[in-house]
Parts: C-alpha cells; sequence; structure tokens
C-alpha cells in the first residue's frame, strides 16, 4: 500500500503515532525497563517431524463484493467488499471445498475463527505453502514452508492485561510504514485475528499484527497490547514472502 492511504488507514490495536500516521494495535506497557538485549536474527529451525510436507492452504481471493452465506443456499449473514479497509485485495482462507458450488471459509474480524460460505465463483482460489506459526509460551515466531520449518526467531506478544489471541487466522494485508526506523519497523502485516479484550481502541477495532520496532529490547518480552513484534530485517522479509492469505498459527 501507498504510504498515504496507510496514513489515512492503518489501525492495529494499541496507540501508537508515527509522525503523521497512527497505528492503533500494539503499544506498549513499561518499555522503558526493559533491559534485555536486542532479538537476533532468525536461526535455522529442526526440519525433521510429522509436518514435513504438509498439503497447502487454499486462499480465496475475492474478485468483487460477495455474500456470505450461514451454509450453501442457506441465508446472508453479511457483505465482505472486495477490498480491506487497507485497499488490500480480501482474502479469506479456505476450510471446506466439498459442497458444489460453494466454499467454506474463515472470516476476518469478530469473533474470532468464525466461518461462512461464499460462492465459489465469488473467488479466485490459490494454494499457499507458506505458514507462519507463533509459540506464545516460547515467544517464538516460526516462518515455515510446506510444513517444514526456514526459521525461527523470538517473538514480543502481549502483555497480561491485552493477551495475544489464539486460533487459526490469517495474513489479510501487507503494509508498508513508510518509516523503516518507527516504532513498528519497516512493515506491519494485518491478520484476520482480533484482541479478546480491546473491541476498538483509537479508531480501529482491536485488530491484531505482526509487525517490526525500534525498540528491539523489546523482542521476545510480554509488553504489546496483542501484537507481536520481530526484527525489522525478518519482518521486512515476510513482507516480500508472504502472501495473502498465508495462515497464521497461534498458540
Amino acid at each position: 500500500m501507498h504510504t498515504a492511504a496507510l496514513r489515512n488507514a492503518l489501525a492495529f490495536v494499541g496507540a501508537l503515532t508515527i509522525g503523521a500516521l497512527t497505528v492503533t494495535g500494539c503499544g506498549t506497557t513499561g518499555e522503558a525497563t526493559v533491559q534485555t538485549a536486542p532479538a537476533s536474527p532468525g536461526t535455522a529451525a529442526d526440519t525433521s517431524g510429522p509436518d514435513a510436507a504438509a498439503e497447502p492452504a487454499q486462499v480465496a481471493r475475492l474478485t468483487a463484493a460477495a455474500d456470505v452465506f450461514d451454509a450453501p443456499d442457506g441465508g446472508v449473514v453479511r457483505t465482505l467488499d472486495a477490498a480491506t479497509g487497507f485497499g488490500s485485495q480480501t482474502v479469506l482462507l479456505v476450510t471446506d471445498t466439498d459442497r458444489s458450488g460453494w466454499l467454506e471459509v474463515m472470516l476476518p474480524g469478530r469473533p474470532n475463527e468464525a466461518l461462512g460460505w461464499i460462492r465459489s465463483d465469488a473467488a479466485e482460489v490459490r494454494e499457499v505453502a507458506l505458514e507462519v506459526r507463533i509459540d506464545l509460551a516460547a515467544r517464538e515466531l516460526s516462518l515455515l514452508d510446506a510444513g517444514t520449518a526456514v526459521w525461527t526467531t523470538p517473538t514480543a506478544i502481549g502483555d497480561p492485561e491485552h493477551p495475544t489471541p489464539t486460533g487459526s487466522f490469517y495474513v489479510t494485508d501487507k503494509l508498508d510504514t513508510g518509516d523503516p526506523n518507527g516504532a513498528y519497523g519497516p512493515y506491519a502485516l494485518g491478520l484476520s485475528a482480533r484482541s479478546d479484550v480491546l473491541t476498538e481502541f483509537a479508531g480501529g477495532d482491536g485488530q491484531i499484527g505482526i509487525h517490526g520496532t525500534n525498540l528491539p529490547g523489546s523482542i521476545g518480552q510480554a509488553v504489546s497490547h496483542g501484537c507481536l513484534r520481530i526484527d525489522n530485517a525478518l519482518v521486512a522479509e515476510l513482507a516480500a514472502l508472504l502472501p495473502l492469505g498465508t495462515p497464521v498459527t497461534i498458540s
């Protein structure tokens, strides 16, 4: 997204101001007292295990505004625009393709992990082999390709009063902050997840994101309002590699 559009749109849960850009989604608690060393770049992870050669995810990319139904040939429960509030093409993680002419999809926003049905002709379906997994107990984020871990890195997570939500989510937006040295680093990846605590904050709806930081000592700590912070070089790598719809599992 162009920086001008980002300034009018970007809103993750929390509150920090980057010049003219107000980002609502990844604020911090007690960061001035953090004494830990900066996070190191991601390290190669063990590539063995049962997840090797995992099936790619299927992602539906809307070609126009689409109605969401509670069941195939059921009632309309909501309508999704072809683009998100940030200007990204709307994508939905496909969870079931067994009904002819229909796709069951995971919906962005509240409630987390909500499912619905769209007509299959409303979207282009693509496969995504990459995925992201976040281990809150270990405070680590891992990038996987076809189920094989590529690298793992420390991540900041939500503080005790604003915990990072757990569950299955996906990338809905990739945003260039326009300020690589700012509080959110060079990029922020918006997720389908929403905070379980903050239903609105500074104009946003409590959306969770993955982003960089200008406080590397906070990485690996429980200090955010729910967002995940990683090394700036690695968030730039994620922004370059991950297509919209990439699955993100937080546990």
